[in-house]
């Protein structure tokens, strides 16, 4: 849970917060975790905007491929550099690229919250350490992405990162068809990103 973050949360934040979700490796479900997050916020009525600093724009791309039928009901917009927040915006969501580029590290630094969405596998918790370091200066939490309830992996993972001291959301995203297939639509099912949107603003005091 996002108790022990709460303090450190507040006391970083100035106002309207900002969100930034960040992993140095690909095929995290980073993309998907911020459209849906910003859906789920923009449903319960938050002004949310979703910034899209990753070069190859899938948070774009998605917005336009659903612009046709059923928009996304908020605004996906490119980065600007230096990276900043809109603070016009009642809640701002940074979808960051792969990698090791100095927007990754922009994307952290203006963050009140870093999210890092991960699955739940020994292969994969290796994998968090590199990017769990470049943000520890910030407020930081770990999602669990993919989740397979028939294994007991997700546990596992879970008392692994918090025996290190490191924040997990209570919420897991279980293994979904619905969340593979999402891409390019408005999803109409949170598959648990709106119990993790309401621990998020928890944490944020929002």
């Amino acid at each position: 849970m996002l108790t022990c973050l709460r303090y450190y949360v507040w006391t970083y934040s100035r106002g309207m917060p900002i969100f930034s979700v960040v992993h140095t490796k690909g095929g995290v479900a980073k993309t998907t975790s911020a459209v849906y997050l910003a859906t789920a916020a923009a449903r319960r009525g938050v002004d949310v905007v979703l910034v899209d600093a990753d070069p190859q724009g899938s948070a774009l791309e998605w917005a336009a491929d659903a612009a046709g039928d059923d928009p996304l009901p908020f605004p996906v917009v490119p980065a600007t550099r230096p990276l900043t927040g809109h603070h016009d915006r009642a809640l701002t969501i940074i979808d960051t690229p792969p990698g090791t580029a100095q927007v990754i590290q922009e994307a952290i630094d203006v963050a009140d919250l870093v999210i890092v969405p991960t699955g739940a596998s020994p292969l994969d918790v290796r994998r968090v350490w590199p990017t769990l370091e470049i943000t520890a200066h910030r407020p930081t939490a770990v999602l669990l992405t993919g989740v397979d309830l028939r294994t007991r992996l997700a546990d596992e993972v879970r008392a692994l990162l918090e025996a290190e001291g490191v924040p997990v959301i209570g919420t897991p995203i279980l293994r979904r068809e619905d969340v593979r297939r999402a891409y390019g639509t408005t999803p109409d099912r949170w598959h648990g990103y709106g119990d993790v949107l309401t621990e998020l603003m928890e944490a944020a005091h929002v």
